[in-house]
């Protein structure tokens, strides 16, 4: 795909900061709020499927110089990869916030109850 020359560089770094970001937050939740590890390993795992994913949309369109004889067909392959990769992130992710919400609601029901006891 064609785009403006400045146009490449802003999307590379645009997607790295924001995936940066999200690493950063990620990190920080699990640090502050203490969530167990296997949610944890489920953001995580959306994160780097969504990194994956957005690395081979950005390779789709060109955006690292990269010269096939194959180009449109590498492009297809890359745009397909691209859409499996984010669909298991957002599973990953929703996954990993229903194991977050549900540890959350038996925390707190666990409180609530020792309370009432005494």
């Amino acid at each position: 795909m064609y785009l403006e020359e400045e146009a490449y560089g802003m999307l590379n770094w645009g997607f790295a900061v924001v995936m940066v970001i999200q690493l950063i937050w990620v990190v920080s939740l699990k640090i502050q709020y203490k969530f167990n590890n296997e949610v944890f390993g489920w953001l995580l795992a959306y994160l780097v499927s969504f990194a994956l994913a957005g690395y081979k949309l950005l390779e789709a369109i060109n955006t690292f110089e990269m010269k096939h004889p194959m180009g449109s067909e590498n492009a297809s392959a890359s745009i397909g990869m691209s859409g499996i990769l984010w669909s298991f992130s957002v599973f990953c992710m929703l996954f990993g916030l229903s194991r977050l919400l549900s540890n959350r609601k038996g925390d707190g029901g666990d409180a609530d109850e020792t309370k009432s006891s005494t």
